[in-house]
């Protein structure tokens, strides 16, 4: 989980912040079209945490033209053991990496 405790990559999403003040941040560095490397910034709260390590772990290495962003489903099953009054955490660390993805569309177009 050393991704969460690294500065910031080139390319930065727009942090998302929930309406309970948890917050996620993610970041990315591009290398030949693929997100070469993925870190994340969030609040001290080990759901959150797992819920992005999750994204990082899915994502690293996909093509920035298509990346494999999964379903918000597809992310709860993916951390198991979470309550159902903790998956909220999961739409928190989802938005953050497709405001990332909107990033790295917009600096990567056309090349």
């Amino acid at each position: 989980m050393e991704t969460r405790r690294l500065s910031p990559l080139p390319l930065r999403g727009q942090t998302v912040q929930a309406a309970s003040g948890l917050h996620a941040g993610f970041s990315a560095a591009v290398l030949d079209g693929r997100l070469k490397t993925l870190q994340f910034e969030c609040s001290a709260c080990s759901t959150l945490v797992a819920y992005c390590q999750a994204m990082v772990d899915m994502l690293v290495n996909q093509p920035i033209n298509s990346p494999a962003v999964p379903a918000l489903d597809t992310l709860i099953a993916r951390v198991s053991g979470v309550p159902p009054l903790l998956q909220d955490r999961a739409a928190i660390a989802l938005g953050s990496c497709r405001a990332l993805m909107m990033t790295i569309q917009t600096n990567h177009q056309g090349g």
